[in-house]
C-alpha cells in the first residue's frame, strides 16, 4: 500500500458515492471507505472498493462510477 504523508493525509478530497458529494479529508475517506469495503457485500462493496483504490492512487476527485 502507498505510504501517504502527514500532510498528504490532511488533503482535502471530494468523494461521490450514491450521487452525494462530500468533503473530507485524505484520510478520514481512505477509513470510511475501507471499512465499508470490508463490511459490504455484492455493488456495495464493488463501490467502496473502486472509492478506496482511487484515493489510494492518490485523486483528489473521486467516484463510485466505474
Amino acid at each position: 500500500m502507498k505510504q501517504f504523508t502527514k500532510k498528504q493525509l490532511q488533503e482535502k478530497v471530494k468523494v461521490t458515492c450514491y450521487n452525494n458529494t462530500e468533503t473530507m479529508t485524505r484520510g478520514e475517506a481512505i477509513d470510511k471507505f475501507y471499512e465499508g469495503m470490508l463490511c459490504c457485500e455484492g455493488s456495495e462493496g464493488e463501490r467502496y472498493t473502486s472509492i478506496y483504490c482511487q484515493l489510494i492512487e492518490g485523486s483528489k476527485n473521486v467516484s463510485d462510477k466505474i
